[in-house]
């Protein structure tokens, strides 16, 4: 079973259910929806795409809306056409309204003559141009052109290693973030983070706004600014995931510290129960051809191997001429990475950390030991909220994970976390039968009088079966933390398929 996931962005190459399902059948495990793009009516129009095509699939498809955050760009050209920007020559970003030429165009950021000093770079189109600020005259920012090109209109400006005065949440976003919360949607990504109270605000956002009974939608900060990357320890604390977001890191920081912080940002990230997604450029050869690159499948299996949760597909899936075959070469990279055995890999950084106290560190050491001693590969663990799943896939034990869950909103969260395959088992719910998602909780799993963890065990069981994912006979181990506190005790369990003697 696959353990990386495939996290593709939707966009108009890829809409079409056809496709979805395609995509699907292919490996998608979760969609981005990039609210950089498109309307609201679209992306309404996609998740509802999205969630007809995870039905027909009969599989859980994870969501995530990705908040645009403040775009600096510059504004129009003279009849839309672009521009030739000639090396040494000199070039002019204004704040004044004006329609742009060779020698001057304008920028939608007002406070770009207050950021910027002689001396400071300034990168247009990705770090595509480069130009260096000789002088600031006003609402004018006077630049002499170091690397030339060809300039389109409303292209995104970058400035290096600047802290500038921009919060990293817009009204637009918090609009997004609102519509996003109300669709129920499983994650929303926060650009432009730079500090750990960035996060901080949009949790507190989410939670205020938050309408599901078990859980939330989790933040995930992208990792792509010259702060973030030094703030990296307070960020993590204060987000549920983080997205290693390497095109604009590569233009923020460097190009040949790309690699470097990404090492860092994954192994950080799972140290600290963390998920991790690796994103931008993953297959970007496959925008125009059926075939990746070998650089690009080397740098796919490189991020399996570094243990992020999840890579991620971005103009290849909403723009490109292969989606569907973009896909499948993400699978079948990743399933070549994942022969390599953990072992044969660096150790999972958390059997080496110091002791944290915590019980369900302890919990999830001991079921990892459990199923080495046992010779199985295979681990059930009964969540409600999902957490105990993502903590016990922070430890990348190389086990096969299924999380036994009453909550649709938990198992299509899941669905986008390493190694866990989410099972939903509709009768194991008894409360609220007109609900879809399910209101029941574990407690419907116990019979009056009886044995609540081994009744828990043996529907566990049953749902297993029914998924085809273990036979008769095959010794698991069953994980359980304390649910809802309802009375079952936290356990690691020993259990054989088709008997009824379980050890604790």
């Amino acid at each position: 079973m696959r353990k990386a996931k495939i996290l593709a962005t939707i966009g108009p190459a890829s809409n079409d259910p056809a496709v979805l399902d395609a995509m699907i059948a292919a490996g998608m495990n979760a969609v981005r929806i990039n609210m950089s793009h498109g309307t609201r009516e679209q992306h309404q129009e996609t998740l509802e795409n999205v969630r007809a095509a995870a039905v027909r699939a009969g599989k859980p498809v994870a969501e995530l809306v990705d908040l645009s955050g403040p775009k600096i760009r510059t504004r129009t050209l003279s009849d839309g056409k672009p521009v030739l920007l000639a090396a040494g020559e000199r070039f002019v970003i204004t704040t004044r309204d004006i329609v742009g030429d060779a020698h001057q165009v304008s920028t939608n950021f007002a406070g770009l003559p207050q950021a910027v000093a002689s001396g400071s770079r300034i990168l247009l189109d990705d770090g595509a141009i480069e130009l260096a600020v000789e002088e600031v005259e006003d609402g004018d920012v006077i630049c002499r052109v170091v690397t030339g090109g060809i300039l389109n209109e409303r292209k995104g400006i970058n400035l290096p290693n600047m802290a500038l005065p921009i919060p990293s949440l817009t009204d637009k976003d918090r609009d997004d973030l609102e519509w996003a919360v109300e669709q129920n949607v499983d994650y929303v990504a926060l650009s432009f983070v730079r500090t750990a109270d960035d996060c901080r605000e949009v949790k507190d956002l989410i939670k205020k706004l938050n309408k599901r009974k078990l859980g939330r939608a989790l933040l995930v900060a992208k990792i792509e600014k010259s702060e973030a990357v030094d703030n990296l320890l307070e960020i993590i604390d204060a987000t549920d995931g983080l997205m290693v977001a390497r095109g604009d890191l590569g233009v923020e920081t460097s190009v040949e510290l790309v690699p470097v912080y990404q090492k860092r940002i994954i192994e950080l990230a799972v140290a600290n129960d963390r998920f991790v997604i690796t994103a931008t450029q993953m297959l970007q050869s496959m925008i125009e051809n059926p075939f990746p690159t070998r650089a690009e499948a080397s740098d796919v299996a490189n991020a399996v191997w570094d243990g992020t949760d999840a890579v991620m597909l971005s103009a290849e899936t909403a723009s490109g001429n292969y989606p569907v075959e973009a896909i499948e070469t993400m699978a079948r990279i990743i399933d070549s990475a994942e022969t390599i055995r953990p072992e044969q890999l660096k150790k999972p950084v958390k059997f080496s950390q110091v002791p944290t106290g915590r019980t369900s560190q302890a919990l999830c050491k001991a079921a990892a030991a459990a199923a080495k001693e046992m010779q199985t590969d295979k681990i059930a663990v009964f969540t409600e909220s999902g957490l105990m799943a993502r903590r016990l896939s922070s430890f990348r034990s190389g086990l096969a994970t299924f999380a036994l869950t009453t909550s649709g909103d938990s198992c299509g969260q899941l669905a986008l976390i390493w190694g866990v395959t989410p099972l939903f088992d509709e009768r194991l719910v008894v409360a609220d039968q007109e609900n879809s998602i399910g209101e029941g909780t574990m407690l419907d799993l116990m019979a009056p009088g009886s044995d609540a963890t081994v009744d828990m065990l043996k529907t566990g069981e049953k749902t297993l079966l029914d998924a085809g994912v273990v036979e008769n006979g095959e010794t698991i181990v069953m994980l359980a933390g304390r649910l809802s506190g309802l009375g079952l005790s936290s356990s690691v369990n020993v259990w054989t398929i088709g008997e009824d003697v379980v050890r604790r």
